[in-house]
């Protein structure tokens, strides 16, 4: 699927694609500040300092994830404003990503 886009496919293709790679990373990056975040309060041993920084670093990582999904929508609504074709959903997300994971392994 990449490499057609990358031959084959428009400019707003691309674009499109590579805003579901960045809303990828994205998800998988807050997942991954949750999990240390979660591990550095567990591991804090009621020290004050290093609850107040894990709980930091999971109210930080949320709240990156829900500006990542405000601008994903809003570039959505200004392309359907504007007429712009810009085709990418949620569905097209999911098959990028299981794209992604095949090629992996």
């Amino acid at each position: 699927m990449l490499q057609d886009l990358l031959e084959t496919g428009s400019i707003v293709d691309i674009v499109a694609t590579f805003i579901a790679l960045a809303l990828i990373a994205a998800s998988i990056l807050c997942l991954i500040f949750i999990i240390v975040g979660g591990i550095s309060f567990i591991l804090s041993a009621g020290n004050e300092d290093k609850i107040k920084k894990a709980v930091h670093t999971i109210r930080f990582a949320i709240i990156g994830l829900l500006v990542t999904f405000i601008a994903f929508f809003a570039v959505s609504w200004l392309s359907k404003i504007l007429g712009i074709p810009f085709d990418l959903n949620f569905s097209t997300i999911i098959d990028l990503m299981q794209e992604i994971f095949t090629s992996l392994s």
